[in-house]
């Protein structure tokens, strides 16, 4: 499980690392350090160190209060050896407190070192109140709220598989609005793990320190299986043999179904993935022509509008192009068409070593893309977030793609599926877990078109797939279904691509397949629509 640890202005009050407000003993044995304390609730806190003794049999921690004299200083408790924390609730509300810690080990003892904390009357300014918490299929989710919210600074969920969860655990920022103290938020099943009951509480933080909520408890209640489709390898004498290519005709889910994908392992071979940006839109048949017998696979790539690519393209190790705020619907007849949220978008691409990765791609606020291995958890309809930054929606993560490009939603992370199409209460649109906000005419149960996707697998090859759609030979995917044949191919990451009418392979000079778009009303189109970007395998 990936665990997001962010320090952050706690409930603590460290005066010193001395012995004030103790009687000490003083010996050779080495005296913890790094002694601090969090408040994990009205009566309960938690007083942690570093250990920096080597002959010690445990700790003991030791308390008195501020105005008492220093005779009335007692153990209030015990730990063993190397243990470095200590939790509990025999402190009252309305004191300050000496709390120290010491090593002993039956012979001589260390130096208690201590901290002043404040256990002040603990009532609910900033805090935050967990209304109501549900486990979905692959998120966990729910309302808190917020109470006195112009005064804090940041909220958010926290979660531990055991024990009090803190800010200290795994943890994400809210929503950067939160109406009248009102929050919806989603955990994502990036931070999450199938089969674990969570204990979850809701944080705010204000200037006097971090307040929690009471716990709630949820898990995810569904891990999506992969479809195993059966494959049959295409003959390819024109191209490398470290490219194989497969074709299927078996049903998806009942319905006539026609795909292709190509493999190749481009970190052991004289193969490599590009992608490729022309000054104008073209087909890929004349991109792929254009390499002069380089390429050997071309697929089509990412989103465009007006004959410009949407979103980011990293070729060569230049970027062109941001993640940036998307209408919250295309339909121009739903009330969020005048919406914009700020998101994150899947990304596929490799690093200078050949390594491929799927990542979140997001923009900041000083126009610099971050990645992220979880997905700003962006819902339609409810609150918005701002920007992504250094701590949202978790740390970034130190990634130099040489060759990448963005399209959305990600299918894959981890062998995760983290979307699926949980619709909320307002119905039609208004999905759950399509942080990416991906239009009506790419998302959604009933939307099963060509599709095109990349990804790859855990020992580093990578997979460029296709499907035809809208055909009596194969009636497409829908993102879902998509998502679990990559699994199925033994993907671990994987982005869906633009689809539709620009979905194409290349396989050496040949386009594999079909030609035409059926309509609805039994015209036909030409299929080979010229784009601004593709992907595939080039000589290296």
């Amino acid at each position: 499980m990936k665990k997001l640890f962010i320090t952050l202005a706690t409930s603590m009050a460290v005066l010193a690392a001395c012995s004030d407000g103790f009687d000490a003993v003083i010996s050779d044995m080495q005296s913890p350090s790094d002694v601090a304390v969090e408040r994990l609730s009205a009566t309960e806190i938690k007083l942690t160190w570093t250990d920096n003794a080597t002959a010690e049999t445990g700790y003991v921690i030791m308390a008195r209060r501020a105005d008492e004299p220093a005779s009335n200083l007692k153990s209030i408790g015990e730990v063993a050896a190397n243990v470095t924390s200590f939790t509990t609730t025999d402190l009252a509300e309305g004191y300050k407190y000496y709390i120290g810690v010491k090593a002993v080990n039956g012979k001589e003892e260390s130096r208690v070192i201590s901290v002043l904390f404040d256990m002040a009357t603990y009532d609910l300014m900033g805090n935050a109140r967990i209304d109501e918490l549900k486990s979905g299929t692959n998120c966990i989710y729910g309302e808190y709220t917020v109470l006195n919210s112009s005064k804090v600074t940041e909220w958010g969920l926290c979660l531990s598989a055991d024990g009090t969860p803190t800010v200290n655990d795994i943890h994400i920022s809210g929503p950067k609005q939160a109406d009248g103290g009102k929050v919806f938020q989603v955990i994502p099943n990036t931070l999450l793990e199938y089969g674990v009951e969570y204990n979850v509480r809701a944080y705010a933080v204000t200037a006097d320190g971090i307040n929690y909520s009471a716990t709630s408890k949820a898990s995810m209640t569904k891990e999506y299986p992969a479809i195993t489709l059966e494959w049959t390898k295409v003959s390819t004498p024109d191209i490398p043999s470290a490219i194989e290519v497969y074709s299927t005709t078996s049903k998806l889910n009942g319905l006539a179904f026609e795909a292709w994908y190509a493999i190749a392992d481009v970190k052991n071979s004289d193969v490599e993935f590009r992608v490729n940006v022309p000054a104008s839109a073209q087909t890929i048949d004349d991109q792929a022509a254009s390499f002069n017998g380089d390429c050997y696979i071309m697929v089509n790539g990412g989103y465009f509008y007006n004959e410009k690519h949407t979103g980011l393209a990293i070729v060569n190790g230049k970027a062109e192009g941001s993640i940036n705020e998307v209408r919250g619907s295309l339909l121009t007849s739903s009330p969020e068409y005048y919406e914009m949220y700020n998101v994150t978008r899947g990304i596929f691409g490799v690093d200078a070593a050949d390594q491929p990765r799927a990542l979140w791609a997001g923009t900041d606020g000083d126009s610099k893309t971050k990645y992220y291995t979880t997905p700003a958890p962006c819902v339609v309809g409810e609150n918005k977030y701002g920007k992504v930054s250094a701590k949202y929606p978790v740390e970034p993560t130190a990634w130099t793609p040489k060759f990448a490009l963005s399209a959305g939603p990600l299918l894959l992370i981890d062998g995760k599926i983290p979307f699926d199409f949980t619709m909320l209460p307002a119905g039609e649109g208004y999905y759950l877990t399509n942080y990416e906000v991906i239009a009506y005419d790419i998302f959604g149960t009933n939307v099963s078109p060509d599709r095109t996707a990349a990804g790859c697998t855990a020992d580093g090859k990578i997979i460029l797939f296709i499907c035809d759609g809208r055909t009596a030979q194969s009636g497409g995917a829908t993102l879902l279904e998509l998502a679990q044949i990559m699994k199925g191919l033994g993907c671990v990451d994987a982005v869906n691509f633009d689809g539709g009418g620009s979905t194409g392979m290349m396989v050496g000079d040949k386009h594999i397949n079909k030609a035409v778009i059926e309509n609805s009303n039994g015209s036909q189109s030409p299929y080979n629509r010229a784009v601004v970007s593709t992907m595939g395998f080039f000589k290296k």
